[in-house]
């Protein structure tokens, strides 16, 4: 993280040479997400979070939202905690499992680190009171603090579990070899006549069985189905 992603902030907060100490106060929401869209542009290989599950964050996880294809896309790894109970909460699950399409990762831990934001392993955001979000957060630079701090996340992230992945319910059945072959006649160009003759089936199978794989790729042609078939390795 460089000075130029605190903005008007004092720079004395990002550790230079010998790890500067040094803490700054963000009171407000418009002050967090204000550094947050600075940190997003400026942020180069890591970004941890640990967020909490009541609807009492600083910024909103939808408020901040439009931040992670930004950072994703740049390359940066994204990696995200919340406390177990979140697996109940079924807007979080929303979240984590549009934030895991992104590209970030998502986990859940019995027993979490406290609510922060750690910026490329040197800069940490943390809220004044962990228990009243309405006090404001803090920019700490210390290179002590973030270590320690990071040491916890990693301690917490080895042993959570992933939140927001596909489950074997979210995963497409497995396709006969009738289907898949018949889905690559489609997907060339093939008529439905000429696929049932490959195939030995009747042609009111084949189109039985077409329109079947098409539901299952919510597609209305035929070339949006082989389209998608083939984003889902299935051809």
């Amino acid at each position: 993280m460089t000075s130029d992603a605190l903005g008007d902030l004092p720079v004395d907060v990002v550790p230079g040479d010998g790890g500067a100490v040094g803490a700054v106060p963000l009171v407000g929401a418009g002050a967090v997400l204000g550094f947050l869209e600075r940190a997003a542009s400026s942020v180069a290989f890591e970004c941890l979070a640990v967020l909490p599950v009541e609807d009492c964050a600083t910024v909103s996880p939808r408020a901040a939202r439009h931040l992670y294809p930004r950072v994703l896309a740049a390359g940066v790894q994204v990696r995200i905690l919340y406390p177990a109970r979140a697996r109940g909460s079924r807007g979080v699950c929303d979240h984590a499992r549009w934030t895991v399409a992104q590209g970030a990762a998502v986990r859940t831990a019995a027993v979490p680190p406290p609510n922060m934001l750690i910026f490329d392993r040197r800069l940490v955001l943390l809220p004044m009171d962990q228990g009243d979000r309405g006090k404001g957060s803090a920019l700490i630079g210390d290179d002590s603090v973030v270590s320690a701090l990071r040491l916890s996340f990693d301690q917490a992230w080895s042993t959570a579990e992933p939140l927001g992945e596909p489950t074997d319910r979210d995963r497409p059945p497995e396709l006969t070899e009738t289907e898949r072959r018949l889905l690559q006649l489609l997907a060339a160009g093939s008529t439905d006549e000429r696929a049932g003759k490959q195939l030995g089936m009747s042609l009111r199978s084949v189109r039985r069985m077409a329109a079947r794989l098409m539901e299952r790729l919510d597609a209305v042609s035929r070339f949006e189905a082989g389209c998608k078939a083939a984003r889902r390795g299935w051809l």
